[in-house]
């Protein structure tokens, strides 16, 4: 499988999944206390995380990746998780 299909799996299935939560969680603590300063900045940044990663995917749909960006994307998302993991 190409890194592009890999990475256009992962994305579609895993990733923007759990943007897309997180944007939830932080819009429902919104909802109850306005003022959470640390909700607003993880909002926020889920927000250009979902905006990046659907460009992506738009520049996937056009075929317009190069499979070393996307092995490179790919990277950074595997350091990520690891980082999440400790």
């Amino acid at each position: 499988m190409s890194k592009v299909k890999e990475l256009e799996i992962l994305l579609k299935e895993d990733v923007l999944v759990e943007v897309e939560e997180n944007i939830e969680e932080a819009l429902n603590i919104l909802d109850k206390k306005k003022n959470n300063k640390e909700a607003k900045e993880e909002l926020e940044y889920m927000e250009e995380i979902q905006a990046y990663f659907n460009d992506v995917i738009i520049d996937i749909d056009n075929n317009k990746l190069s499979e070393k960006d996307a092995e490179d994307i790919l990277e950074v998302l595997e350091e990520m998780r690891i980082e999440n993991q400790v």
